[in-house]
C-alpha cells in the first residue's frame, strides 16, 4: 500500500537519505527513485518494506511540480566548440536530455560524469537546467576551479584525474608563448607531430572554444605548443575534451600551463 511523506534529508552524492512518514524516518536509496534525485522538503509517495536495517522506501514517486524536480543523470557527450551536449537519465528512458554549456558549472562536462539537474520541456524535448556535478566529476571541477583561481595547490601526478595523461605537462611551458596572457587562461600541448603548423593546431584547439593565441614551439621545445583562451572555463573544456585527442595522426596531451623558464 502506498503512503505519502516528506523528504527530511538526502545526500545526492551518496544517493540515500530519509523520508518522514507518520513521525518516523524511513530510509530511501536512489535505486528506488526511478532517476529522480530527492531534495529536502520534497513530497513523495512510496511503499514500505521492512528489512534487517528497519523500514525502507520502495517504488518512490514524486508529487511536486515537474519543473521543480531534480533528476539524476550521466553526461553522455559534450561538444565544446558547439557549446552543447546530452545527458542520459533513467527518468527519461529512450531519449537523451539536451544541455547547453551555460547550464553547466564552468562549462565543465566530463564524459561519464554523474550529475543532478532540473528540466525544462522545450519544443524538441527535455532540456537540462541548473546542472550540478556529483561525485568524482564534482571533485574534479572544484579542484580545477581552485587551481585556476591561483595558488596551483591542487595535486598532480594522478594522470586519470581529467583523462589520460593529465598533469604530465605541468611546469613544462617553454618558449615565448605569444602575447602576455594570464597563465590560468593557457594550456600546454604535448605530443605534436613534426611539421604541425600553428594554423592547423588552432583549428583543432578551437573545438573547445575561441583561442586568443596558438603557437607551435621549435628547437628545444619541438613537439610542444601552447594555446591561450579568453576564459578559464574554455581552458577547463580544452583539458577535458582535447587531452588524448587525435591531431594530425598523433595523440596529443593538453594540460594546465605554468610559466616556463623563458617567461618573465
Amino acid at each position: 500500500m502506498a503512503v505519502s511523506g516528506t523528504v527530511s534529508s538526502f545526500n545526492p552524492h551518496k544517493g540515500w537519505g530519509f523520508i518522514e512518514c507518520n513521525g518516523q524516518g524511513v530510509f530511501v536509496n536512489k535505486r528506488e527513485c526511478s532517476g529522480f534525485c530527492l531534495s529536502k522538503g520534497d513530497q513523495v509517495s512510496f511503499s514500505i518494506t521492512t528489512g534487517e536495517k528497519g523500514s525502507q522506501a520502495t517504488s518512490v514517486k514524486m508529487l511536486g511540480a515537474p519543473e521543480e524536480l531534480h533528476y539524476y543523470g550521466e553526461i553522455k557527450s559534450f561538444n565544446g566548440s558547439k557549446g552543447y551536449g546530452f545527458i542520459g537519465s533513467e527518468a527519461f528512458p529512450g531519449q537523451d536530455v539536451f544541455v547547453l554549456k551555460s547550464e553547466l558549472p564552468g562549462g565543465f562536462a566530463p564524459q561519464g560524469g554523474q550529475c543532478k539537474f532540473k528540466v525544462k520541456m522545450e519544443e524538441k524535448g527535455p532540456a537540462a537546467a541548473d546542472v550540478q556535478l556529483l561525485g568524482a566529476a564534482g571533485d574534479q571541477y572544484q579542484q580545477m576551479k581552485g587551481f585556476m583561481k591561483g595558488g596551483y595547490g591542487m595535486p598532480f601526478g594522478k594522470g586519470d584525474m581529467w583523462g589520460k595523461g593529465f598533469g604530465k605537462g605541468f611546469g613544462k611551458g617553454k618558449g615565448k608563448g605569444g602575447p602576455r596572457v594570464d597563465p590560468a587562461q593557457k594550456v600546454w600541448i604535448g605530443g605534436l607531430p613534426q611539421g604541425a603548423s600553428w594554423k592547423e593546431l588552432q583549428e583543432h584547439m578551437e573545438k573547445a572554444g575561441k583561442t586568443k593565441w596558438v603557437e607551435v614551439f621549435e628547437g628545444k621545445g619541438a613537439g610542444t605548443g601552447t594555446a591561450a583562451y579568453s576564459s578559464v572555463d574554455d581552458v577547463a573544456t580544452a583539458i577535458s575534451m582535447l587531452n588524448g585527442s587525435s591531431f594530425a595522426g598523433a595523440s596529443i596531451q593538453v594540460d594546465a600551463w605554468v610559466k616556463g623558464n623563458k617567461e618573465e
